[in-house]
């Protein structure tokens, strides 16, 4: 006589055989690389030498440079301010100063900033640096 015993444990191996597949992909998935980008140190001389017209991404810039200054036209346009080191002939990010006498937050420090246009499947159409006063 059949009780259906046997039917309900095959399905609790193979249920926990997909969940240990899946956790096998999900942890494979979450060490791979995504192409060959080398991340500059902030402060580099190398900063910006990743930025390739047609081939870098939004999400490159983003991963690399953290997020920008400045978003427009639906992250189609992205900005960063930079400044630059002339004794180590490096840029590096420039953060917000917040004044303690004032309310609102300036870029004093800012010599530059670096305008991203991206086309719309996100991949870099044209970058220029252009200088700040």
């Amino acid at each position: 006589m059949f009780d259906g015993r046997c039917e309900f444990k095959t399905v609790e191996i193979i249920n926990a055989r997909v969940f240990l597949v899946l956790m096998v992909i999900f942890t494979l998935v979450g060490c791979a690389t995504t192409g060959s980008l080398t991340v500059p140190q902030k402060g580099s001389s190398d900063l910006l030498n990743f930025l390739i017209d047609g081939k870098t991404t939004r999400a490159d810039v983003v991963m690399t440079l953290g997020q920008p200054s400045g978003r427009f036209e639906k992250d189609k346009i992205l900005t960063y301010r930079l400044g630059f080191e002339s004794k180590n002939n490096c840029y590096y990010l420039v953060e917000r100063e917040v004044p303690t006498n004032a309310n609102w937050s300036t870029w004093r420090q800012a010599k530059y900033s670096l305008v991203l246009m991206f086309d719309e499947y996100g991949v870099l159409l044209k970058h220029s640096l252009v200088e700040v006063n």
